[in-house]
């Protein structure tokens, strides 16, 4: 009795034809995904560079488990971009989860091939994510974001500005074109280094509610005015501004009492945040030039009245 043509009975380059055709849809791709799983290596090698680019790891042992799997796997080598998100206070509850991510990002191999990278956490601890910042050696894209119901509740500590810059400080790639920051706390001499060190391949640069620390916008500004050259998309979407200052042993105990012993735990210093709302958009290297340049000088006329 005649049976109908099964797609396991398909020879593996007919597979790959069938795989890499542009008028497959991402239905029938995710359906070839399931059917291909029982498939020879070639068909699953041809599927995943189309399928396996792009997907989210939760910060959940689970997730991370099936991630380091797919790393080891033959597919591993077609993983291109990533996001790990976290998921609030879960970060600091689950201490046998970060000792696994511990161990397990940044020492595959794999992680040296991916070009974007997504961070998204709940601002504590990042060694884990230094790690994998530091292990994507040909990191193209990096975004780094705190979600906005915990970045309203982070205060504004010093452990806080050193755990963002230890993670900006941590990036090895030598060919970073897009640079996305959301809801940080940076401090400016860090956020400087970061811009000067990738000004040859940097071409996307967004910053969104991130708080500067010891300095200044404006500032920030002229010098990507005079250095970024090759920049072409710039959004700035920024208000505030803090200044640390260094406190006697008088106003450690006194602000103590107030506001509890975390934050002597944490730093001798004292944080004056103010408001400095600032929203610029350019999409173009002459747009860029041009518009900061009339900017910083109506900011200057501003304040010479």
């Amino acid at each position: 009795m005649a049976t109908s043509p099964s797609l396991f009975g398909l020879p593996n380059e007919l597979l790959a034809m069938i795989i890499d055709s542009d008028d497959l849809t991402v239905k029938d791709l995710a359906n070839l995904r399931l059917s291909c799983k029982h498939t020879k290596h070639f068909a699953s090698s041809a599927l995943g560079k189309r399928i396996f680019v792009d997907f989210d790891v939760r910060y959940t042992r689970e997730a991370f488990h099936w991630y380091t799997a797919l790393l080891l796997s033959d597919l591993g080598g077609y993983v291109r971009s990533v996001s790990l998100i976290s998921s609030g206070p879960r970060l600091q509850r689950s201490y046998p989860l970060r000792k696994y991510v511990k161990k397990k990002i940044g020492n595959e191999p794999t992680y040296s091939q991916l070009q974007h990278l997504t961070i998204q956490w709940s601002g504590g601890p990042v060694r884990s994510w230094e790690r994998a910042v530091c292990a994507a050696s040909h990191l193209k894209t990096l975004r780094l974001a705190i979600p906005d119901e915990i970045f309203m509740q982070l205060g504004v500590f010093r452990h806080t500005f050193d755990r963002n810059d230890e993670l900006l400080g941590s990036i090895k790639s030598d060919s970073l074109s897009t640079v996305v920051l959301a809801r940080l706390h940076v401090s400016a001499s860090v956020l400087n280094q970061l811009l000067d060190l990738h000004k040859e391949t940097l071409s996307t640069l967004e910053i969104r509610s991130c708080l500067l620390v010891d300095g200044n916008w404006l500032e920030m500004l002229e010098w990507i005015r005079l250095n970024l050259s090759h920049l072409q998309t710039l959004y700035l979407d920024v208000r505030h501004e803090a200044v640390k200052k260094k406190l006697s042993r008088y106003q450690q105990h006194t602000i103590g009492i107030s506001y509890g012993s975390s934050y002597l735990e944490s730093s001798p210093y004292a944080t004056k945040t103010y408001e400095a709302s600032l929203r610029l958009r350019f999409g173009k290297q002459k747009d860029i030039e041009d518009g900061l340049l009339a900017f910083l000088k109506a900011q200057e006329r501003d304040q010479a009245q």
